[in-house]
Formats: structure tokens, sequence, C-alpha cells
């Protein structure tokens, strides 16, 4: 049984600089010990031994095409192909490098030879050009000529398009072109949608809140085009480990879907290391413990690792936190090495992000930090190590970081540094959670009711609509849909239909698009383009004075043009950096019995949880602007001024939980209860990605010490989408055991007035002012008891 210290046989001493090698012999967990000076920082250590190969016994699903590649299919692999040879719709949900690409790999080979096509989609073109040149290896070697797989999407020129269109069999393209580039032009792909035989979905995981919308309404107009020509293709899916595979392929499709979980594939030992940022002098702020951030703790280890020469990746949650990171980790380096260290995000050109990659497949980069741009599978070559900055926002996200590094078997380090705040603080406090936890839920909403419209009128552009087709939302009036009008009825029974007044509404929706413009482009003084954000981002991070960081250089935003789509970036050489403040107003429009749209309907064998009584869901209507932003200190965070903005109010409906937090405690101090309720607002909603798969920036809040509605203390927590995408709902559903983690956390954190790791939120519109975590966990205790005791049975009268 090997130890958590042996180093596989033929590991070398790997060092240069005046770094601590890797000796042989000694594994990770020693060697973190002796750069770090002792584990002390180590709050917990798992070590997974090697994992060997599981097969199925006998001739596996698709025997010849397997045969004619050379590959014997692992266990979980034969199970999903059956699954697809039966006809079934299947989603594969497993780790990073356990062989999902070959479950989609197989079929696409086989409806070559039997004359169906296929369509792969991907989630980003960085995908799809390695999947193309991966299966056009593979139909090369099964003897298929050249053009039978093709590329179809922004980047593919209008010859290689014609050619793709009028030969291919195997398309590989994305949701944007799909939508785009395909579906307006299905009478167009007459040869080949009438022939779709297979539907791939890969990283389906990634499609959740607003493009799990986009992408679920795209999908299920395209089996509705394939369906009117004749065609029913059965779909395969892979997935990150999420927790409702199945559920959620179902949601993207409409249709019923079995899940594989196992993962058969051999794996090298792997160490997973929970490490607290090291206790700095002094007491912190907050009358905790200081501790050095989670930033300057990664570079540390990152310039350990590279002065071993361990190839590792630094992932961080924000572009801002990449840019710190590399700008740390090279001053933490020797001239001689600091060419070895790169960041990699999105907003960088595409020529840029090639480059980075290259450099470090070729080991002239020896440390990447990045951001979830390198999330989704992108090949950058062997990594060793893997070092985490703050929680992802899931357990999905955490060990598909984890799981791009080991290669080869080899032993690989996966580290997580948890950052200053609730969900971080939270797992901290429980670390096995992340190792023995249920993964989160993934949320697509595809009914979302700002955004289905559109794509109802997308479909009636392809195909004239009829009222009772699966693909419209219950409660959609088509007569009353902007939009759309009546056309001939149905020849077959004379149905009514409906078509669109336009011939190509596609461009109104922007698949990718968040409030504001869809994309602002950043330029320097001269006009260069240094890259591009969302709209959403440009409003928070780009206005007039804003400090923004890129490619570790430090710029102050002179001008947003939100028009023109552009910001204007002057270098920045001053030592402070910029925070937003905003109002924010909530209004209820409807409150949803059971938690559930009118006219929602729910199928006999799904398990629905409702919210607790005394939690409401509805639609709200949510009224944002961003009035002033604070200058502030770098490392001491001093407050060096407040400054005004004039910016456009942004407005929207979306959906919303909200509940009274004094149910309780009735008898709470009016001050006592506002900053309270406003604490307990912040710690749920830095908790709600542990129980659903979102992020902390999708979802807002509001407290309301009097509603002005009901007279009556409100917390609101909602969708940070219009229409809404069902986090809060989804939270509503699951509220006690939220609650219950809101409160543990709350009487557990060891500071002694409120920290970023409690109730101190990044977020926060008015600067994080008026706050009480002692009230907060008062509140959160006594509400807590008081649902508990509302869901026990009551006991019948008379019975003693």
């Amino acid at each position: 049984m090997p130890t958590p210290d042996d180093l596989p046989d033929g590991r070398t001493e790997r060092t240069d600089g005046a770094g601590v090698p890797l000796a042989p012999g000694a594994g990770y967990h020693a060697w973190l010990g002796v750069v770090a000076g002792g584990h002390d920082q180590v709050r917990a250590y798992t070590f997974f031994p090697p994992r060997p190969v599981r097969t199925l016994p006998g001739a596996p699903p698709y025997a010849d095409v397997l045969a004619a590649l050379g590959v014997t299919p692992y266990r979980h692999q034969a199970e999903a192909l059956a699954h697809v040879l039966a006809g079934r719709d299947v989603v594969v949900a497993s780790g990073t490098a356990s062989g999902k690409s070959l479950v989609f790999h197989v079929p696409i080979l086989a409806e070559l030879a039997s004359g169906g096509t296929t369509l792969t989609i991907f989630p980003t073109k960085a995908l799809a050009s390695d999947q193309v040149t991966r299966l056009a290896a593979s139909a090369h070697a099964l003897g298929y000529e050249g053009g039978r797989v093709a590329r179809y999407d922004g980047d593919t020129d209008r010859p290689e398009r014609l050619r793709a269109r009028a030969g291919a069999d195997v398309i590989v393209t994305n949701p944007d072109m799909l939508h785009y580039g395909i579906l307006p032009f299905a009478p167009s792909w007459h040869r080949f949608l009438s022939r779709l035989s297979l539907v791939v979905i890969d990283e389906v995981h990634a499609y959740r809140g607003v493009l799990g919308v986009h992408v679920a309404n795209v999908v299920r107009r395209l089996l509705r085009v394939a369906r009117s020509l004749g065609a029913e293709p059965s779909i395969v899916a892979a997935s990150a480990t999420i927790g409702n595979p199945a559920e959620h392929l179902a949601r993207i499709t409409g249709r019923r879907a079995v899940a594989v979980t196992g993962d058969d594939a051999p794996r090298g030992a792997r160490e997973f290391v929970v490490w607290r940022p090291a206790a700095a002098p002094g007491v912190g702020a907050f009358g905790e413990t200081r501790r050095r951030s989670a930033n300057t703790e990664a570079a540390a280890l990152g310039a350990h690792l590279a002065r071993a020469g361990v190839r590792t990746l630094v992932f961080c949650n924000s572009r801002r936190g990449a840019e710190l990171v590399r700008r740390y980790l090279v001053q933490a380096l020797p001239n001689s090495l600091s060419h070895t260290v790169a960041s990699y995000r999105g907003g960088y050109t595409a020529e840029d992000r090639h480059a980075i990659a290259a450099a470090f497949r070729a080991g002239d980069v020896r440390v990447l930090v990045a951001t979830s741009a390198l999330e989704l599978g992108i090949d950058v070559g062997g990594v060793d190590a893997v070092v985490m900055v703050g929680y992802p926002g899931s357990i999905s996200s955490l060990w598909q970081r984890a799981g791009r590094a080991g290669r080869e078997g080899r032993r690989s380090l996966a580290i997580w540094i948890p950052a200053a705040d609730p969900l971080d603080a939270y797992f901290l406090e429980y670390p096995e959670l992340l190792t023995d936890g249920r993964p989160e839920d993934a949320i697509a909403d595809p009914w979302n009711e700002e955004l289905h419209g559109a794509h109802v009128c997308c479909a009636a552009a392809e195909r004239p609509l009829r009222a009772d087709e699966a693909l419209l939302a219950p409660w959609i009036d088509l007569d009353a849909l902007a939009g759309l009008r009546r056309v001939e009825r149905d020849p077959v029974d004379g149905a009514p239909r409906w078509g669109s007044v336009r011939r190509y509404p596609h461009r109104a929706v922007r698949m990718r698009g968040g409030l504001g413009p869809d994309r602002v482009r950043l330029r320097d003084g001269s006009g260069a383009t240094l890259g591009t954000t969302d709209g959403a981002a440009a409003l928070r991070d780009l206005h007039p004075g804003a400090v923004y960081l890129h490619q570790g250089e430090a710029y102050v935003c002179a001008r947003l043009d939100l028009v023109r789509g552009e910001a204007t970036l002057l270098p920045h050489i001053e030592d402070y950096y910029t925070q937003p403040r905003s109002e924010t107003d909530v209004e209820v429009l409807e409150t949803w019995p059971h938690g559930r749209r009118p006219g929602e309907v729910v199928a006999a064998d799904d398990v629905v949880l409702e919210p607790p009584p005394g939690v409401s869901v509805g639609r709200v209507r949510v009224r944002s602007r961003v009035e002033s932003y604070v200058r502030k200190r770098y490392h001491h965070e001093g407050v060096l001024d407040e400054r005004p903005l004039d910016l456009p109010e942004v407005s929207y409906d979306t959906q919303a939980c909200w509940f009274d937090p004094s149910m309780g405690t009735r008898d709470m101090a009016q001050e006592r209860l506002a900053a309270g309720m406003h604490a307990l607002e912040h710690t749920l909603i830095g908790l709600l990605p542990a129980f659903v798969l979102c992020e902390r920036a999708d979802v807002g809040g509001v407290s309301y010490p009097v509603e002005p509605s009901t007279g009556r203390p409100l917390v609101f927590i909602y969708d940070g989408h219009p229409g809404g995408v069902g986090y809060a709902r989804a939270g509503a559903s699951v509220f006690l055991d939220w609650l219950a983690a809101a409160r543990d956390l709350l009487e557990r954190c060891p500071c002694v007035s409120g920290c970023p790791r409690c109730v101190l939120s990044p977020k926060c519109g008015n600067g994080n002012q008026m706050l009480d975590k002692r009230s907060a966990a008062e509140l959160a205790r006594a509400l807590h008891d008081t649902l508990v005791v509302s869901l026990r049975p009551k006991r019948p009268v008379g019975l003693a």
C-alpha cells in the first residue's frame, strides 16, 4: 500500500534557482512542510491512492469501432455506450480525464458508417477546434475521407462553411452559431438535418444560469426542426460531476435522460490540501487572528513551485485576482525566473491566449495563473500541481480544476486556499464536505419570462408554431407575444399557427449577453484594443475613474461610452483601487403558491421541494443604480474618498425569495434588527453556492427593516438576471439547510463583530455599513427554530 510521502518510481529531482527540490522518496505533503516551515497551515489533507483501470468482461457495445481504434473502454464508458446503442439519451457525469469524449466519439464514427449525421455542440470555439482535430484523426484512421468532419463557427470562412454544409456528416459548432447561423437557415441544411441521428452536448454543466436558458431553448428548437424533417436524433452529453446530471440534461432538451456517474479510469496518486493562509503579526481589524490574503499566499506557493520546476496552474475566481496573483508572483521570483510566469483569462485577444497556452505546453512558462477561461478542458499540456485561490463556487468546479493536475499516471497535487468569504469560511470549518459532500445541482430554466419569448419568435421564423407544441411554456400567450402573427392554419387538422413578423428575429437574442451593452471593448489612449468585457461588468468595473487591472498592469478608466460599447483606459500609477457603491430597490409583482409559477406542471415522478411556511417565492422588479465609488489604498484598505457617478438605472423583472427574519424574535430593537437582517442577507447570499450551482455574483439581496407595501421587516434574495433563472427559487426549496449553514457560520466565525468570512460582502452597495453579526446569528437561530416547529406534524385534538 503506498504512503502519502512515497513518490512514484522514476521521479527525478526538479529544481533550479534557490528553490527547495522535490527529491525522490518525498511526496508533496512532506515538501510543503519544508518550504512552508512546517504543516501548521495544512487545515486538512487527503491522500487519494492510485486507482487501477476497471473494465467490463465480454464484448463491449460498438465493438467493431472500438477494435478499429484499438481501444478497450473503461466500465463506465461501456455502460454509457450501451445506453446510446439502445437509443436512450444519456449524460456521462464524471471527473476530469475520465474519458468522457470516447462516449460520443465512438457513436459519431458509427453514424459515419451508417449514413447518419451528427451535430456536436461545445461551449467554446477553443474546445471545438481541439475536438475537430481529434475526430478527424479518428475518422481518417477508420478509412473515411477528409471533409466528413467539419468545424462551423465564427472563425470558419465562407468557402469552408459552404463545403461543410454541402458535404460534412459531422458538424462541430457552439450554441451561438447553432442559433445565429444554422437554425435560421434550416432549409439550406436539409441534407444534414433530415439525416440527423445524433446530437452531442459537451460540458453540459456549463449551460446554467442565463446561458443555460438560451442553450435549452436553442437545443429544443433544433430538435423541433429535425423532427419536422423526419429525424429523431439521440442525445449524448458529457458533464463534470454535478448533483442532478439526468435532470439537468432533461431541462436542456425537454426529454428524459439517464445518467452514468461512475469513473473507472486509471488515475495516479493525488494529494489534496486545504491550506490556511499564514498568520500575520497583530490582530485583525475585526478582532480575529490576522492572516495573509489568499492572493499573497497563492503567489508564495506558486513561487516555491516555480523554483522547484513543478508545472503549475493557479486558478483565481476573477480577472482582477488573476492579475494580482501574477503580479505578486513575479515580484516573489528572481529575475531569472520571472519570465516563467504568465496569466490566462477572458478578455485577452485570441492571439495572446494561443501564445500563452503554447508557451505553457512547451515548458517556457512554468506557472500559469488563470481564471475559469481555462477550466473547460482546453489543452495546455501536462500539469503537476493546481493551486486554487478561493472557493470556485461549486464542488464540481473545484474538482474539475483539481483534476487538471496529473499526467501519465504521475502523482499530482491540488491545493485549495480559502479566501475571506462566507463560503470559503464554511468549507474551511467543514473541509470534509469538499471530499465527501454531494455536488450541487445545476439550474437552467428554459421558460425564463424575459428570454423564452424571444426564442419562441425565432422558432416561429424557423417553422410556423402551433399552440400545443412542447417547446412552449404553459403560461405563454402567442396572440399577445410581440413579434408573432397568425398565419395559415395547419393543413392537416386546421389548427391555428403563428409565424414571425420578422425574417431574422435571431439577431435580437444575445446568447451570452447580460444587462447593458452586450460587449464593451477596452482601448488604450491610442485607440488600440486591449481586450473586451461584458456590459454588466462595465457598469460596475469600468465607470469613469475606476481602476482596472489587465495583464498585470493597472489602468484608470477615463471614459465609458455605452452607446459605442467602448471604454478608454489610461495607465494608472497611484497606490489605490476602487469599489462601486449602488442603491437597489425591490418591488413584489407576483407571489407564487407553493413556490411554483402559475400553470407550471410537475411530472408525477418528480420530487419537488416546497419552501417552508413563511418563505415566499415569486416575481419581483429590481431597480439598481451605481451612484458613486470609493478609492481605497492597496494592502491596508484605507478609504481615500467617495466620488459621485451619473450612470443609467438598470431595471428588470426577475425571480426572488423573501422572508420575515424577525418571525422568531419579535422583541429585537429596531436598530439591531436592521443591522442583523442586513448581515444575515450577506451570509445567505455568500452560502447559496453551497446548495445551488451558481456564483455569488449571480444573486443579489435587499433588506428592508420596514418593507413599504407590507410594513414588515423583509429580506429579499433575487436572481441577478432578467426573468430569473431559478437560483433564488432553488434556494427557497432547501431554505432550512441554507439557513442552518448561515447560523453555524455566524456562530463559529472567530471574528468579534463581523468580517469578510461571515458578513462583509464585496458586492454590498452601501460599503458594508450597518452590519451586526451577533444580531444576525440570533435571528438565524430563532428563525430556524421557528420554521422547524412549524413543519412538525400537528397532534390531533383529544389524543394524549
